[in-house]
């Protein structure tokens, strides 16, 4: 007990629920008050959450601009009063309680509990007992969770609403205790006595004719946005202000209130957690409790057709549908894959199981050859980059200066080369290869180097260095013949600059020339006759 130093300036953090009436503000005051008095200290400022949940830290401001205070230096106080662990708060992880206390430490400032019967001086048996008592805190707020949930089931099985607005087409009816009709609730008002309950009540004769209409035109194939398009077209207005959208128009077609059913646990976020939605095997659903305004016919046939939209099938669904198509057709393609045919397009597939490849693996569906077709594209294409990083890596090793552009190499002293890859390609009937090079805008006005691959397109087999290539479109074949012909033909498969390195500059500018003007005609994109 402090009597004779001067008094320890501290701030109380008060918190009241609505759930605990006990705790009201006055009551956290004084005996926070008589705390401090008999402890030596001085309350120089007051924290208030009012009618806060102690669950989470983001709807207490209160408790936030103390933290806040603390941790950035401006308090201005050496301690802090709370009545209780519970009014600390209720929170799910009692790592998050300590957490906070923790950064009050941090900042030289003390949380003391006013009202709890451990002391607060730091020491085993107090921190046990307050890690106790901020898991019974939290345990507290999940029974009464259940126990609320619990409550409300059994009004709904009773036949009454709980909470929410009515929605379209429907009113909430106010009865009293004795179930007669009292009131028709507006928009903001709510039952003033725990007696009381409420329960629907249809709304207007054209509001019922809209809902039977948005049921119908689903049905003969009018979507959702276009329902909404034609109801914002001929000015029907909403029980909310603002237009007519796709989601409105999806709440009417999948709400079971519009047949009668009083229905609750739709979606929860017990505990301030994300807000989750249920099955309809988890909801909470009491029939024909007042008149219907659509058939229960009518709407079920709605929920199979819902059901049956692509992104409400499972995985299971998708493939059974191309399996069975398969079996009918002996044949699948991507072309095949469209609502037409009664299958989801190829995005969704391709979407769901990250390729077409995979779909076909799981049927199981022999590949087409077109994917064999892109596979080996894809193979291709890669391993030509690898070759002219490669080259890029030789002319470095030799120590030429060069400039790239595309696949054209400026070596400085010995003129511009091209870069191709031949690839190599089997002749059955002549029971020979050849190798296909794809040619480029302007490849024909300067030597080429040509690098063949071998068999099976997997390894290099040689370079060769072509004075000049035919002036085609796009494609032109090299021959062994041609190669022996026309060509310097560098054998090693790790060097394709060497040759270049190893000649002199105006040896390969005159051999370029003399090729290129003299009586001997270019290689030929065809094969010479035997």
């Amino acid at each position: 007990m402090r009597t004779s130093a001067a008094p320890i300036p501290a701030a109380q953090y008060l918190r009241m629920s609505t759930e605990h009436q006990q705790y009201s503000i006055d009551n956290q005051s004084a005996a926070i008050d008589h705390y401090a008095k008999t402890h030596g200290f001085e309350i120089v400022q007051t924290y208030l959450d009012e009618a806060r949940s102690g669950l989470t830290i983001a709807e207490r401001p209160g408790l936030r601009a103390l933290i806040d205070d603390i941790t950035v230096g401006r308090a201005e106080f050496a301690a802090v009063l709370v009545l209780d662990v519970s009014r600390w708060g209720r929170f799910q992880d009692a790592d998050e309680a300590a957490h906070y206390e923790f950064l009050c430490k941090l900042g030289g400032i003390k949380v003391h509990y006013c009202a709890e019967q451990f002391s607060n001086v730091e020491g085993m048996a107090g921190n046990l007992l307050k890690a106790l008592k901020r898991s019974m805190a939290a345990e507290y707020s999940r029974e009464l969770s259940s126990k609320v949930f619990a409550g409300q089931c059994r009004i709904v099985q009773n036949g009454f609403k709980i909470g929410g607005a009515a929605g379209y087409a429907l009113r909430r009816l106010l009865l009293d205790q004795s179930g007669n009709p009292k009131a028709i609730l507006k928009h903001g008002e709510r039952k003033s006595l725990t007696t009381e309950h409420v329960t629907y009540a249809l709304g207007t004769e054209q509001e019922q004719q809209i809902v039977r209409s948005v049921y119908v035109m689903f049905l003969q194939g009018t979507s959702a946005a276009s329902i909404a398009m034609q109801l914002n077209a001929v000015n029907v207005p909403r029980e909310v202000p603002g237009p007519w959208s796709r989601q409105a128009v999806m709440r009417i077609l999948t709400h079971p209130k519009y047949t009668g059913c009083i229905v609750f646990n739709q979606s929860s976020s017990r505990l301030h957690t994300k807000k989750v939605w249920h099955k309809p095997d988890k909801w909470v659903v009491n029939p024909a409790r007042f008149p219907a305004i659509v058939p229960a016919e009518i709407y079920r046939r709605v929920q199979e057709k819902l059901a049956n939209r692509v992104q409400n099938r499972s995985d299971k669904q998708l493939l059974d549908e191309l399996r069975a198509y398969v079996h009918k057709h002996g044949s699948v393609s991507s072309k095949h894959m469209c609502p037409a045919n009664g299958l989801a397009s190829f995005v969704v597939y391709r979407k769901r199981f990250g390729s077409l490849k995979k779909v076909y693996d799981l049927i199981p569906y022999r590949l087409p050859r077109s994917f064999n077709y892109g596979n080996q594209t894809r193979r291709s294409v890669a391993f030509r980059a690898e070759i002219h990083n490669r080259f890029c890596s030789e002319l470095i090793d030799t120590k030429l200066s060069f400039a790239v552009s595309g696949h054209e190499f400026t070596v400085f002293n010995r003129g511009v080369f091209t870069l191709e890859v031949g690839k190599c390609v089997w002749l059955p009937r002549r029971r020979s290869v050849r190798w296909r090079v794809y040619s480029r805008p302007n490849s024909d006005k300067y030597p080429c180097i040509v690098v063949r691959l071998n068999e099976g397109n997997e390894t290099v087999r040689d370079c060769c260095l072509f004075p000049s290539i035919p002036r085609t479109k796009w494609l032109f074949t090299v021959t062994q013949q041609w190669v022996g012909r026309f060509a310097i033909v560098r054998p090693t498969r790790a060097d394709m600059a060497g040759f270049i390195a190893a000649q002199e500059p105006h040896w390969l500018q005159s051999w370029a020339h003399r090729s290129a003007f003299s009586q001997e005609p270019p290689p030929s994109h065809r094969p010479p006759a035997r």
